[in-house]
């Protein structure tokens, strides 16, 4: 009893194999519908040829054939002919997808099977040459169990039933020997081993498939949905918004693209970490999702959003998103910037309209009172003139546009002109002189910043080699004035700078002392080990290191602490208003006394007058840059200058 319940939980465990998924279903379904075309023709064409021969075999031999006989096989010949036919019809509009009836395609492909079968049956038994009977029948199984894939279990009680009937009706016509009953029951063996085998390679080619296809549907869902928040992504959202756009039914006056980018998402992650502020992307997803839900919306990238929405009303959703967001966290203060752009034509690239919401989203990122901000002409000459830098920074290079100016800084002590800070100027034939502070930023934003500080380091290694700078001058070589160069954070992490300033000075032959190396304090962080590494080798190359801006940033005395430099330039912000700000006076000279102190040189920039000229001198510092003493110059000017002795270079 134990032994048969076993065999029968094993049995029904074999069977969960064929618990087949929807696809498996159609691909197999499918499956018989294609074998079905090539059947169901062969078949059809099989009946005409027999209805062909019966007839003419009845007109040349009508004494051997019964009337009975005849109207009999002539209507077995002519039904499986009609059930072939609709099969075969049925096949070929399923194939070409103008049928997808599968309860019509089962049907139909159960009586073709039955009439088949029947068919067999019925000639074998009735055949006037015995020695054909097994062939007929022979041959329906054939197309029966083995051009049409069945399940197993079917096919085994289909075979079984057919070949008991079979054998039974034999014995009715004659005596069936041991012989014939060993041979009928092999055959019956490898019909249903061969029926089996058959469904199993097409379920595992079904299987694979199955596998295939959940992996296109994964890469095709992956190629147009934002894993974090389940949004269209921007390569679905461009191509998208594009249809949307040249659709004749648009009315695209009333369209815009509006750019979010969520405030104080960094303290966010700071405060939780970076599980919870995934967790909070998703909600905000969803958040915009209810406020646009008849819109195209997508995730932009990290915690900026974009939709292409109508413009009216979008004061109060975007009220609704804060009122919002800020129930998610109240602690913080979170919410959305926007930034709209408004479509113009049909023909607008969707994205250069999110390029330009998004400028304009970052117009107001500094504006606490401002949240909401439409694209203009104003912003569109900014933003026409910050795409110009980005796309000819290159040919900038190339045709020599970038400039390096020089701006005296001299000895406080004598006024003497002791070096020179290279500073880059972009004489362009299209905007005319582009100021540093117009193109540096969007350098830096892009990236782009390193491309522009290996310029000016080539420029200035060469203009020092120039037998211009070499001349001398009141006995003293005019090659012996240092020059200073900037290098920004972004350097680092793009390139390596002191192995570029080394190449650059081997290149040109000159002494480590004549290129001085400026670092921005607010590049440089106390907990920067890669930094601190590519500043020692600076320092290893025999490059001088100056900290440059010191005391526009917020920790001024960690930076000292943590790093070596050779000299602190002092912020020119310290020198506004100087004559009315005494507080001015007292930090400058604490600065000035705790440099000396730590063993560091002091310069200050920015200085104007004559009465701060004095205040520093008498201070201790060391070095003075600033217009007082001159604006940064062209090389040649600076050249004249030296010669016709406005300055004096001295120790």
């Amino acid at each position: 009893m134990i032994s048969l319940c076993n065999l029968i939980k094993k049995f029904k465990d074999s069977l969960k194999q064929y618990n087949y998924s929807p696809f498996v279903k159609d691909y197999l379904f499918t499956s018989n519908v294609r074998s079905s075309v090539f059947v169901s023709a062969i078949v059809a064409l099989l009946e005409i040829w027999m209805i062909i021969l019966m007839i003419l075999g009845v007109i040349q031999n009508s004494e051997n054939y019964t009337h009975q006989w005849i109207v009999i096989h002539l209507g077995a010949y002519i039904g499986l002919l009609s059930i072939a036919l609709i099969m075969l019809i049925y096949s070929i509009k399923y194939m070409r997808g103008k049928t997808r009836n599968y309860t019509a395609g089962y049907i139909i492909k159960y009586l073709f099977a039955l009439a088949m079968v029947t068919f067999g049956l019925y000639i074998s038994y009735t055949s006037l040459d015995r020695g054909g009977q097994v062939f007929a029948f022979i041959t329906v199984i054939i197309f029966v169990n083995c051009l049409l894939v069945w399940h197993p279990v079917i096919s085994s009680v289909l075979l079984t039933l057919v070949f008991i009937i079979y054998v039974y009706l034999q014995s009715r016509i004659i005596p069936i020997n041991l012989s014939i009953k060993i041979n009928g029951f092999t055959t019956w063996l490898a019909f249903l081993v061969t029926a089996i085998n058959s469904h199993h390679q097409k379920r595992v080619e079904a299987q694979k498939d199955e596998n295939l296809n959940e992996l296109n549907v994964q890469l095709e869902r992956k190629s147009r949905i934002d894993d974090i928040t389940s949004l269209p992504n921007m390569n679905y959202f461009y191509v998208r918004s594009a249809e949307i756009l040249q659709n004749d039914r648009t009315e695209i006056s009333k369209l815009g693209f509006v750019f979010m980018d969520v405030i104080n998402f960094k303290s966010y992650n700071e405060k939780y970490g970076f599980t919870a502020g995934t967790a909070f992307i998703k909600s905000i997803a969803e958040i915009l999702g209810k406020a646009f839900r008849k819109d195209l919306l997508a995730r932009f990238s990290d915690d900026h959003f974009v939709v292409l929405t109508e413009i009216d009303g979008i004061d109060k959703k975007i009220e609704y998103i804060n009122a919002e967001i800020s129930k998610l966290e109240d602690s913080l203060l979170l919410g959305l910037k926007v930034g709209i752009y408004r479509v113009k034509t049909r023909l607008d690239s969707p994205d250069m309209a999110c390029d330009r919401a998004r400028y304009a989203c970052e117009s107001i990122k500094k504006f606490y009172d401002r949240n909401i901000i439409e694209y203009d002409e104003t912003m569109s000459k900014i933003f026409n003139q910050k795409q110009y830098i980005i796309n000819n920074i290159d040919l900038a290079i190339e045709k020599e546009y970038i400039k390096v100016f020089y701006q005296p800084v001299v000895w406080a002590e004598n006024g003497k002109l002791c070096g020179v800070e290279a500073l880059a100027r972009w004489q362009d034939p299209v905007f005319g002189l582009l100021p540093p502070a117009v193109f540096i930023p969007v350098l830096e934003e892009y990236h782009l910043i390193h491309k522009l500080d290996i310029c000016v380091m080539e420029t200035v290694c060469r203009d020092i080699k120039d037998k211009a700078l070499s001349d001398t001058v009141s006995s003293v070589p005019v090659s012996s004035v240092p020059v200073s160069i900037n290098f920004s954070r972004l350097d680092f992490e793009l390139m390596n700078p002191a192995e570029e300033l080394e190449r650059c000075i081997k290149k040109y032959g000159l002494s480590k002392n004549a290129i001085h190396v400026e670092i921005t304090e607010s590049a440089l962080s106390s907990n920067d080990e890669k930094l601190k590494h590519s500043l020692e080798a600076f320092r290893k190359n025999g490059n001088s290191l100056w900290l440059d801006d010191f005391g526009s940033g917020y920790s001024g005395l960690n930076v000292l602490k943590d790093y070596s430099f050779d000299l602190i330039k002092i912020d020119m912000a310290f020198l506004s208003h100087f004559a009315e700000n005494q507080k001015s006076q007292t930090i400058l000279s604490s600065i000035i006394s705790l440099a000396q102190n730590i063993g560091m040189q002091t310069l200050s920039e920015g200085v104007e007058t004559k009465e701060s000229y004095e205040f520093l001198k008498s201070a201790g510092c060391q070095r003075l840059q600033g217009y007082l003493f001159g604006k940064p110059m062209p090389k040649e000017e600076l050249m004249q200058k030296i010669q016709n002795g406005t300055y004096t270079i001295g120790a």
